[in-house]
């Protein structure tokens, strides 16, 4: 008897851990964009924005092709060959971020092209921004990108979040990689013996035509390291005008940075190191906030929140997508999800995710690039009751 209520206990849980997760689809076909077998292997951090579109003058530039020029970029990446058909690594090098180009919105090989910085008189990849930055959001403004980067210090902790602009070639807006800028005064961070705090984790751009909306955390030092999502507004014809930045205490904005360490100004406790915050163009949600992250930064689910404003309030958590990647690959981790609004359709918005052996280094390309799923517009809010369940 009680080997049978063990059974329906099990099933119970297991029922109801399935049930938290709406079921969408793995978007294999993106997957298989970023599996190579030579050059750029696999990163984390992927991030990516449409450089057609000025974010400083809320405009798609007039030329514009029918094509939409999509920009990647990453975090840590590493470089090299495989063998095996790919299976496993035959020699390789680590930098600390690289860049890609789609022509197009479709997940096309033959329009794909990856660009790491090389030096004739020293082999192998380097990084394009001189020194260990991870890249965080980014947007267009004008004829440059700006992205924050983080500068890596002790116990993989910011040591100082910068501002890097890329020059962007006026005709193609194609980034011109020896045309890099990096504003080490830029306001993007500060520490109290209780938090720090790191702005650029996401930009929601698509809100209203008078500011862009940054997004970043406190990261509650005292309190197991849990990062508190904030924001922070510019006007969008002088976001560079840092002084010019105003930031929400929870009720108000205000010009002082150090509100944001308020209690009340976390909009959500327990988010991700990277997420992202955009505007829902579909479904019964339309015209409402999506804020798609990894809880408490690693692990296999995927959740979102929706929201009546780029600051909220944010509905209860739903997490709609289980990986099953750590189950079939021993030893790695997810975490770091983000919509990527560029690759969006009247069904749904891509999500990436990372794949990562964290705390060793990996040891085949499988376990070392993001990987994406399908969020689809009509589940957001819906019944549970009318959504199909699955862990992945």
């Amino acid at each position: 008897m009680n080997v049978l209520k063990n059974m329906a206990l099990l099933f119970s849980l297991s029922f109801l851990v399935a049930a938290t997760c709406r079921a969408q689809d793995s978007a294999t076909e993106w997957d298989a964009l970023l599996t190579q077998t030579e050059g750029w292997l696999g990163a984390d951090g992927i991030y990516s924005l449409d450089l057609n579109y000025d974010s400083e003058a809320s405009l798609f530039d007039a030329n514009k092709s029918d094509n939409q020029l999509s920009l990647f970029w990453f975090s840590d990446t590493i470089c090299g060959k495989t063998k095996n058909n790919g299976a496993e690594y035959a020699q390789w090098q680590m930098i600390n971020h690289s860049f890609a180009i789609l022509k197009g919105n479709d997940p096309d090989k033959e329009k794909i092209e990856f660009f790491l910085k090389s030096d004739s008189s020293i082999p192998g990849p380097k990084n394009i921004v001189s020194g260990h930055y991870w890249l965080q959001d980014g947007i267009r403004l004008g004829n440059r990108l700006w992205i924050s980067a983080i500068l890596v210090g002790d116990a993989w902790k910011p040591k100082r979040v910068d501002a890097v602009t890329i020059g962007l070639n006026e005709e193609t807006k194609q980034p011109n990689f020896s045309d890099v800028v990096v504003d080490v005064n830029a306001p993007l961070s500060f520490k109290t013996d209780e938090a720090q705090v790191v702005w650029g984790a996401a930009i929601c751009d698509d809100a209203d035509q008078q500011y862009i909306y940054i997004y970043g955390y406190v990261d509650r030092l005292k309190e197991w390291s849990r990062k508190d999502m904030v924001a922070a507004r510019a006007p969008r014809d002088s976001f560079l005008k840092y002084d010019q930045w105003q930031y929400f205490d929870g009720q108000n904005w205000t010009n002082e940075p150090e509100a944001v360490l308020k209690r009340e100004a976390a909009l959500v406790r327990a988010v991700s190191t990277e997420f992202s915050v955009s505007k829902i163009p579909y479904g019964p949600s339309r015209d409402k906030y999506l804020l798609v992250y990894t809880p408490n930064v690693i692990g296999e689910r995927i959740a979102y929140r929706s929201g009546d404003s780029p600051v909220g309030p944010f509905d209860e958590e739903v997490v709609f997508y289980q990986s099953d990647i750590p189950r079939n690959i021993q030893g790695v981790k997810c975490y770091n999800a983000k919509a990527h609004p560029i690759f969006a359709d009247k069904t749904g918005v891509l999500v990436s995710y990372n794949v990562n052996r964290l705390g060793d280094i990996a040891k085949k390309p499988e376990e070392y690039r993001p990987r994406f799923v399908w969020l689809n517009w009509e589940t957001i809010n819906a019944p549970p009751s009318s959504q199909n369940t699955s862990e992945n």
